[in-house]
């Protein structure tokens, strides 16, 4: 589920008291992401952009400005008051108990949604009578206590799936009456949408079923892997080399059954190294090396370019990005079998079932022990990449769908 953004209001080119000067950097910032113009030039409609540029989504939006008159982005922030009542109130110990208490408050409550509900409308009503569409990403408030104007919404995950996978308990309600209150505003968010993009059916079906949204407005359109892992490159294969990217909770995103599984492989394949990204600390272990959290992008794609195999055997992730670029760098995928990931790696790699440590094992052996295999495997994502799961393919789909609402 996406979190809540930082705040601020940004207006483009406004000097409005309280919004600050939105820059094109964005597109800058990705100088391959953005679409050629149109040979016609047309009139674009103006949008308000609730929570663009968080996450996977900064190519998405460049895109969007080429659509769009981008006239706001406004984010929210909970009042300081009630964030001291709730950290008062959540008081517990040890630290990590209280502080999650404390987020639980914050961000699967009623009483939060309505508050930054609240909050969204006050943004708003200064722009009223300039904006034509709202744009919004993910769905933890709604953008205004009345959406009157056509709304975008994309996502690549809801609070159902999450707060009912038995893997990750920290997603769950504490009680009925709090789901039951979120689901409800969470679900009149999507059925007010005009269109909800998905990176996959795995969510589309959950809007559809949970929800009660029409399946005509659920659109799965994938996502694109992070600019530069494309390139072009000559792609080796050293038969020792692993690669795992999983920031936040390392144990729900695999990692704890993946190093149970590495001891397995280093009895095979003696010389084997994991290299791990995204966490603080591990555990020594043999053959083990701990990148932390890697900022570099041209580390990142040394890394991954260097694998002889990249593993996300994630209990949580719907549609980890991690995959797409692995894939887009020809570098065979092993994951688990939750949400969409058997089917984004198709036949780019191997599905081990959530927390199989010796069926994790052997395909890892497996893919470690045939060269052939691994870059066959790694050819078959490249093609993937190149004509699927990336942001132009997937922009075409967004463009197509947005243009036939409004039409």
């Amino acid at each position: 589920m996406l979190g809540l953004p930082p705040p601020s209001l940004f207006l483009p080119g406004g000097s409005t008291p309280g919004f600050q000067h939105f820059a094109s950097s964005m597109i800058q910032d990705n100088p391959t992401t953005a679409p050629a113009t149109a040979a016609t030039p047309r009139k674009k409609l103006r949008a308000v952009v609730f929570g663009g540029g968080i996450g996977m989504f900064p190519p998405l939006l460049a895109r969007l400005q080429q659509e769009f008159e981008i006239v706001a982005m406004p984010r929210m922030n909970e009042p300081r008051w009630r964030g001291a009542w709730f950290k008062l109130w959540s008081i517990r110990w040890p630290r990590r108990a209280w502080y999650r208490k404390w987020r639980y408050h914050m961000e699967k409550t009623a009483a939060s949604f309505n508050s930054y509900t609240r909050q969204a409308t006050r943004l708003l009503e200064p722009l009223k009578g300039h904006y034509d569409v709202i744009v919004f990403f993910g769905a933890v408030f709604s953008p205004g206590t009345t959406i009157d104007k056509p709304m975008f919404l994309f996502t690549d995950s809801c609070r159902w799936l999450s707060s009912h996978n038995p893997h990750d308990s920290v997603s769950h309600f504490a009680n009925a009456r709090d789901e039951s209150e979120w689901l409800e505003l969470e679900g009149n968010v999507y059925r007010a949408a005009t269109r909800i993009f998905v990176g996959s059916d795995f969510v589309r079906d959950a809007m559809i079923e949970h929800y009660g949204v029409a399946g005509d407005r659920v659109v799965t359109t994938g996502f694109g892997a992070g600019a530069g892992f494309g390139d072009a490159y000559e792609k080796s294969f050293d038969g020792r080399t692993i690669l795992y990217i999983g920031k936040g909770d390392f144990e729900k995103k695999g990692g704890t059954v993946l190093m149970k599984a590495f001891e397995q492989v280093r009895l095979e394949v003696p010389d084997a190294q994991l290299h791990i990204i995204g966490q603080d600390r591990l555990p020594q272990a043999d053959g083990v090396v701990n990148h932390g959290f890697v900022r570099d992008r041209n580390k990142l794609f040394s890394l991954m370019r260097g694998a002889h195999v990249f593993a996300l055997p994630s209990l949580v992730d719907r549609n980890p990005i991690s995959i797409l670029e692995a894939m887009a760098a020809a570098t065979p995928c092993i994951a688990s079998d939750y949400g969409a990931m058997p089917a984004m790696v198709g036949d780019a790699g191997l599905i081990a079932p959530c927390g199989d440590v010796d069926a994790l094992a052997a395909a890892l052996i497996r893919i470690l022990k045939d060269g052939d295999l691994a870059r066959a495997m790694g050819e078959r994502g490249k093609r993937r990449f190149e004509t699927e799961f990336n942001w132009d393919s997937v922009w075409k789909k967004i463009e197509r769908e947005i243009r036939a609402a409004l039409a």
